[in-house]
């Protein structure tokens, strides 16, 4: 029997999880969970291995971090360090397999202004999201997360005739 491409593992993962969440947000409050260094370690590699080979790591990383109910700028702080510095290890790879071309360059340097300012833009719209209901959305995009990988892994499965 194939297997599945890899995105429609995080998918369901995506799925399940955001659902739950939601529910058990909707249903009434909820109290922040404590885990195991031992889950750390397994939810942060399993993001760093999802996030080099299908750029899928915010799963993972949702996974751990979201039921810790953190403060709203603490999470999203911790979110942008946390892929910082797993974009910088991914480096040496992207290094090896040649991916520095002065053509990717040029595109980084082109697209630099849109990060930035979709970075200053982002700030904002989460800053106008009210703690309360900033969970709720997070589950809400995580869902849709789940439902775009699913798609994804079904184009992959089944792909067009030409």
């Amino acid at each position: 029997m194939a297997s599945l491409p890899l995105p429609a593992r995080p998918s369901k993962i995506s799925l399940v999880f955001g659902a739950r969440q939601l529910w058990i947000i909707l249903r009434g409050v909820v109290r922040p969970h404590k885990s195991s260094d031992v889950a750390g370690v397994m939810w942060g590699t399993t993001a760093g291995f999802t996030s080099q080979i299908a750029h899928a790591g915010g799963v993972p990383f949702q996974i751990y971090m979201l039921p810790k109910r953190l403060e709203r700028d603490v999470l999203i702080g911790t979110s942008a360090i946390f892929f910082a510095a797993m974009n910088w290890m991914k480096v040496p790879a992207y290094a090896a397999l040649g991916q520095f071309t002065r053509a990717n360059m040029a595109t980084s340097l082109a697209l630099f202004p849109l990060a930035v300012g979709s970075t200053i833009v982002g700030t904002k719209l989460i800053r106008s999201v009210s703690p309360d209901r900033f969970y709720k959305l997070i589950y809400v995009l995580l869902i849709l997360t789940g439902l775009k990988l699913t798609w994804d892994g079904a184009a992959a499965s089944f792909p067009a005739a030409t």
